[in-house]
């Protein structure tokens, strides 16, 4: 077994391997939170649920400050767990953002998820635009419009309808980019909307906004057409998703390349942060050189029935 590196490129000796989502973010703290515990459940469950809940709330108390202490537990719980996602460059901005509303700042966070939100729609058309540069989407209008070549984007309409055109972003990632938008319009320029107020009702519509458009375009896990079908505890990029550019871009950095029998060993980082690092069976392909998806989803499904197990 060997080390596996992420944003290893493959080579022809990988036919039996795929792409694992590893280096991600998260926080789901929010989802103990919000579970009910049940009278149903044994006595024993039920407490350890309760002092699951007390020790997450003691320790958001020690992240972000006694003072207004239930306030910023109920905004804590208002945005919701942090989305799933591959570690790209909206994570820390997100974080910083989330931290500003559960304080309290409700308006830099309202400004701040509209921003990353312009980020995000600015980074994705111009990382892949050459992409598409012969699509047939790309017509004479995004040129005309500066889509193809301006280096920054305002326009938002445009950016959202050359992405969906391009296959880069869905209907439903579009819509809550125009979302946003509306509100970044209603915090940016003057009107008398929020005279008066504290913004939290739009800061915490916005980042939600945010965190689905997150969610949706660079979450780790899932079924087809991105991941295999058919293998339960991990998630692998399928091979037609391994040849789209926007997966190139941004998720295969976050991946390592690994044969259906790998491990993943726990271990700590520097800062003595738990972490795990991911080794792989170096020969695999000795014995299949390529698989298919479906294939490679028997093989990690049942491993044994393949090969033999590998001796300590």
């Amino acid at each position: 077994m060997i080390q596996r590196e992420r944003g290893t490129v493959r080579s022809t000796s990988d036919g039996c391997r795929r792409y694992l989502p590893v280096f991600i973010s998260f926080d789901t703290r929010n989802r103990i939170l919000e579970q009910e515990v049940s009278p149903d459940w044994e006595p024993d469950i039920q407490n350890q649920w309760r002092e699951n809940k007390r020790a997450i709330e003691a320790e958001l108390v020690q992240e972000y400050g006694h003072w207004h202490r239930e306030q910023k537990l109920q905004n804590y719980r208002s945005i919701d767990a942090a989305p799933f996602s591959i570690v790209a460059l909206h994570n820390t901005f997100l974080d910083q953002i989330r931290r500003s509303f559960v304080a309290g700042a409700y308006f830099p966070a309202l400004v701040g998820a509209c921003a990353l939100g312009e980020r995000v729609l600015n980074q994705l058309v111009i990382e892949l635009r050459d992409e598409y540069s012969d699509h047939q989407a790309t017509t004479p209008k995004l040129h005309e419009n500066g889509i193809m070549k301006n280096r920054a984007l305002t326009n938002w309409k445009d950016c959202r309808s050359a992405l969906v055109n391009w296959g880069v972003i869905s209907d439903i990632v579009s819509q809550e980019f125009a979302e946003l938008f509306q509100l970044r319009s209603r915090a940016i320029h003057y009107n008398r909307n929020l005279d008066g107020s504290d913004a939290r009702e739009l800061a915490l519509a916005a980042v939600l906004h945010i965190q689905k458009v997150i969610e949706s375009q660079f979450a780790p896990l899932g079924g087809p057409p991105r991941f295999i079908e058919g293998i339960s505890g991990n998630s692998f990029l399928s091979t037609e998703a391994e040849q789209q550019p926007f997966i190139r871009r941004f998720f295969l950095p976050s991946c390592v390349l690994v044969s259906p029998r790998f491990e993943m060993r726990h271990t700590t980082d520097d800062e003595g942060s738990s972490w795990f690092e991911v080794y792989d069976d170096e020969s695999y392909q000795d014995e299949y050189p390529t698989l298919t998806d479906e294939e490679f989803a028997s093989h990690r499904s049942d491993p044994a029935r393949y090969l033999p197990p590998i001796q300590p």
